[in-house]
């Protein structure tokens, strides 16, 4: 019976597979950064985390790893920013930049600290991108990323800086953004129907 199952499932997915798969896409693509914050005034030390890298212009690069520009989401997962100071840091990983509002987009960030802080999702750039001519032009960060009141508050809390509201608007550095969309092909949603299906089919013969 379970065999019976499984081959109409399958039958019927490969029907559906192909109606589906020219509209499911996955977004790639980068992000880079140009750095302006003066780190050092601020007694702060800047390091790259996870799929982070630099290009050969020497800004930060962070992989796009997904989103959905209908909604103007853009997810950059495993990659990251760590601040430092003396045996203190910050870690901003995981940035969601949100431009669903133009002239009051944010990037959020997952933030954990080495004092055992942790936000998950936190406001930490804001950004308006309607005096900006080309934000896609990665070779030209023009998209000016100032801190949040949220941000500042985070960082004031770990490295003591005085005042909550010190880093508040405060440029962090320009960036620029190359967002694609890439449809997934057809045989990549079969084999993933297929695999959860006979998944389906092994926990049933587990448990019987």
């Amino acid at each position: 019976m379970i065999r019976r199952v499984l081959t109409a499932f399958i039958g019927l997915t490969a029907l559906f597979v192909p109606l589906t798969a020219a509209n499911a896409a996955v977004l790639v693509g980068q992000t880079v950064v140009e750095p302006t914050f003066d780190f050092d005034s601020a007694g702060l030390t800047p390091s790259l985390l996870g799929d982070a890298g630099t290009t050969s212009e020497g800004y930060l690069s962070f992989p796009i790893t997904g989103g959905n520009l209908g909604v103007g989401l853009i997810e950059h997962e495993n990659s990251g920013v760590r601040l430092t100071a003396g045996s203190v840091f910050v870690d901003l990983e995981n940035f969601l930049i949100d431009i669903s509002d133009p002239a009051n987009g944010t990037i959020s960030a997952d933030v954990s600290a080495s004092t055992g802080a942790m936000v998950a999702d936190a406001p930490v750039f804001s950004f308006d991108l309607t005096s900006v001519s080309d934000p896609f032009d990665l070779s030209n960060p023009t998209i000016e990323l100032l801190f949040t009141a949220a941000a500042s508050s985070l960082l004031n809390s770990v490295f003591n800086l005085g005042d909550p509201d010190a880093l508040t608007g405060a440029r962090f550095g320009f960036a620029a953004t190359a967002p694609s969309e890439v449809p997934l092909p057809a045989a990549a949603w079969l084999f993933l129907a297929g695999a959860g299906a006979l998944g389906m089919s092994r926990r049933k013969k587990a448990i019987a």
